[in-house]
């Protein structure tokens, strides 16, 4: 499965202010792939019942990307 992450480049890059950094992507080891069989925690975007953004954790296996808005692995 795609890294959600870095989405499968196996690198981040980090803005702030006028300056960009560019890291390895730790939560898949910059390959670009996590593995099914692993677990992970992780948070999301999800509308709450006000109809407002909540960020919401989960811990399993990891989720598609492509259904979640704003999914990340978080690194302890």
């Amino acid at each position: 499965m795609i890294c959600p992450n870095c989405k499968g480049n196996g690198f981040m890059r980090h803005d702030f202010e006028a300056e960009t950094h560019i890291t390895q992507c730790k939560a898949c080891s910059s390959e670009g792939e996590v593995s099914d069989d692993k677990y992970y925690h992780q948070t999301y975007m999800d509308k709450n019942w006000l109809g407002k953004d909540s960020q919401t954790t989960y811990h399993g296996p990891c989720l598609d990307h492509t259904l979640f808005r704003k999914l990340r692995i978080v690194l302890n």
